[in-house]
């Protein structure tokens, strides 16, 4: 969760070197050689059929599209906010999204806590988008977009019957070889062998530390802990890219911006992680 977080304001350090389509495809391309030591270490099987190629195309697609949208918000925006909005309304569009194409049972009705937490998120979103501000609101909907994005890819990679790590692998492959006309066409794309290291810090934990490592572990972390535990984790990575944020770039969130995180992280927990307390009723004899 700690490089997860930090990625948002190592992205936005990046993209003050050059521009958001050049640090995309490098850092594909990095995130792609550091996980290939994971891969062979950990025996990682490869193996796919054109079923499971066509949903991993499909991935890498909405991948790349995040990707830009995430830089391009980055480079306009706040990369504490972007943090948030990003990390905490995921999973609530994700829900809503998976309820709306996946749900066949008409019968089935939408639990109390369920119904708390879409309001808190409608609150949550409202204070997160800044309505007052066009200026906030227009550079906020970059991050909006990219939530939608990853809530639609995450429920694509549910589909997609291989192991977590060979997914990541993939996808990152595959975005790279939709990227490369534009490496062939953009003349500045080697520009950044000409950065400082500051820069190739970023770009370390941005490739390597975020996308590769941090992903390994929390797929380890799973067969370990289990996924409902250790998807109660990510509910730290709006609070870390906060704090990062303030470290790394001295950006002082708003007061919506807190209070709107507050409620999308509660929302997050009321929808994925609560659990109605179980009564057991011992007979009497």
């Amino acid at each position: 969760m700690i490089f997860w977080g930090s990625s948002w304001p190592s992205s936005k350090i990046m993209v003050e070197y050059t521009s958001a389509e050049v640090v995309t495809f490098w850092r594909f391309f990095f995130a792609f050689l550091a996980s290939i030591p994971l891969i062979l270490i950990l025996k990682i099987p490869l193996r796919l059929n054109f079923q499971i190629f066509k949903l991993l195309f499909l991935a890498a697609l909405l991948n790349s599209v995040y990707s830009i949208l995430f830089f391009v918000g980055l480079d306009y925006g706040s990369a504490g906010k972007g943090g948030v909005i990003v990390t905490t309304l995921t999973p609530i569009f994700a829900y809503i999204l998976a309820y709306m194409f996946y749900n066949t049972n008409s019968q089935k009705t939408i639990k109390t806590n369920e119904i708390l937490g879409l309001g808190f998120g409608i609150i949550a979103g409202i204070c997160l988008l800044d309505l007052q501000n066009f200026q906030e609101l227009f550079l906020n909907g970059f991050f909006i977009l990219c939530a939608i994005d990853w809530a639609v890819l995450t429920l694509v990679c549910q589909r997609i019957k291989i192991h977590p790590l060979a997914i990541n692998f993939y996808m990152t492959f595959l975005s790279i070889l939709l990227w490369l006309p534009l490496f062939l066409w953009n003349n500045t794309m080697m520009c950044i062998f000409s950065f400082d290291s500051r820069f190739w810090l970023m770009m370390f934990m941005v490739a390597a530390l975020s996308t590769a490592i941090g992903t390994s572990i929390y797929y380890i972390g799973i067969s370990y802990i289990g996924a409902t535990k250790a998807a109660s984790f990510t509910l730290l990575v709006p609070v870390i890219a906060l704090g990062s944020s303030y470290w790394l770039l001295a950006e002082i969130p708003s007061f919506l911006t807190l209070l709107g995180g507050s409620f999308a992280i509660f929302a997050t927990y009321l929808i994925n992680f609560y659990q109605y307390p179980h009564f057991i009723f011992k007979k009497k004899f």
